[in-house]
């Protein structure tokens, strides 16, 4: 059900930056979180790095079908179905994985994932055909699903409830990072061999299992959510409302990103040898929305999410207005950037503060609606480019961030006590 209107309706209630498990603000005897140590923000950093090698691993085929392709002797839009299942399994199962693993504590349940995600790339790494590289990749995606379900949870346990938005930026810092360096990297490696990749996806995963186990301490689970459940949170407006802001906001973005690269050489005229480095400035423009998106959600959660929402629109529509003039063309998609990478801290402090009695439970339904929405949103723009060319693709994300920033001026902030 939706709150009533808030007196400051900028200003987030408490609960959105830093509700512990129960919604509660946290006990100060909650853990090494109620002091904000040096400890802490290491294993905040370590679920952010996590974070990190989930968002590689899951992206670095991209760069790699045509080596894939031709040693596991399938076409290359078979071996991309590697990433389309792989995203669709992490979303569509994260919901009734959380669920089943709601009574592990959650640093024995993030070793866990880390585990099978070191397993899981290890085992693609060795596939000898293309059935046993999908039974690879959809054993890592079921781990990536949970992983994402219980990454912010876990880094607003560890650090004083001031600082929660702070470090669910750190967490989500590690998708910017992977687009920036871990997948460049991943495919520079991979091109004469790609099974290295995947090897060294593995070993980064075995490191980043030691920092965890290293700094996290145990997090007894404290909310037992049934399957039953997960409708039932639905119920309320601000959860729901967060919902489809993310749907649609995701189906926007990725209907022009995914194929920013034919706009960007057919419409706006970049020389092919130039569009991956605009898509490095892109991931360095995300580091910095995301970080500016978390100091300022803090403040003025709402108007945050609307004016990124908002800048966003207004950029995809401006890139095809501005035609073939570069400057322009570079300014334009740094804001994109900026705009969108900040949107994923701003809608998991949504889906926190809907929520803040099951907070994992929610984030579970966030990232089905999530990964569901980039399939649809891949999809929907593959049609319109191929009815219309790229541009059309940036107007219909424009058209479905208008959508989402229509309905995320439903969203309601609670009233303080």
């Amino acid at each position: 059900m939706t709150s009533s209107p808030p007196s400051r309706p900028d200003v987030a209630a408490q609960p959105a930056a830093a509700p512990d498990d129960t919604g509660s603000p946290a006990a100060p005897a909650a853990s090494p979180a109620a002091r904000g140590t040096l400890r802490s923000w290491l294993a905040v950093a370590a679920v952010g790095m996590g974070v990190f090698a989930f968002t590689t691993t899951e992206m670095v085929p991209i760069g790699l079908l045509p080596a894939m392709s031709r040693n596991l002797g399938v076409a290359e839009g078979t071996v991309g179905l590697s990433v389309t299942l792989y995203g669709a399994v992490a979303g569509l199962f994260a919901p009734v994985l959380t669920v089943a693993t709601r009574r592990i504590d959650r640093r024995l349940l993030l070793l866990l994932v880390l585990a099978i995600f070191v397993a899981g790339n290890a085992f693609t790494a060795l596939s000898s055909s293309f059935a046993v590289l999908m039974l690879s990749r959809l054993l890592t995606g079921f781990a990536h699903g949970v992983m994402w379900s219980i990454a912010a949870s876990i880094a607003i346990r560890l650090v004083p409830k001031e600082q929660a938005v702070r470090a669910t930026a750190v967490v989500f810092s590690g998708i910017s990072i992977a687009s920036v360096v871990g997948v460049p990297f991943g495919t520079f490696i991979g091109q004469s061999n790609w099974r290295i990749a995947f090897w060294a996806i593995s070993g980064i995963g075995l490191l980043i299992l030691g920092a965890v186990a290293a700094f996290l301490p145990p997090l007894a689970p404290r909310v037992a959510v049934r399957l039953a459940d997960l409708p039932r949170l639905l119920r309320d407006g601000n959860l729901r409302i967060a919902t489809l802001v993310t749907a649609a906001m995701v189906i926007g973005h990725f209907a022009a990103y995914t194929y920013v690269a034919p706009f960007l050489e057919q419409n706006a005229g970049i020389p092919a040898h130039w569009v991956s480095a605009l898509l490095l400035l892109y991931g360095v423009a995300g580091i910095v929305g995301n970080f500016a998106g978390a100091a300022i959600a803090g403040r003025a959660l709402r108007a945050t999410t609307l004016s990124c929402i908002l800048l966003l629109a207004t950029a995809l529509v401006l890139l095809v207005a501005n035609g073939r003039w570069h400057p322009g063309t570079i300014i334009l998609l740094l804001v994109w950037g900026i705009a969108y990478t900040a949107l994923p801290v701003c809608l998991q402090t949504l889906v926190f503060a809907s929520a803040p009695q099951a907070p994992e439970a929610a984030t579970s339904l966030y990232i089905c609606a999530f990964n569901v929405s980039i399939a649809l949103g891949a999809l929907v723009g593959g049609w319109s480019v191929d009815a219309s060319g790229p541009a059309t693709a940036m107007y219909l994300g424009a058209g479905f961030s208008v959508l989402a920033a229509l309905l995320m001026t439903r969203y309601r902030i609670a009233r303080r006590a």
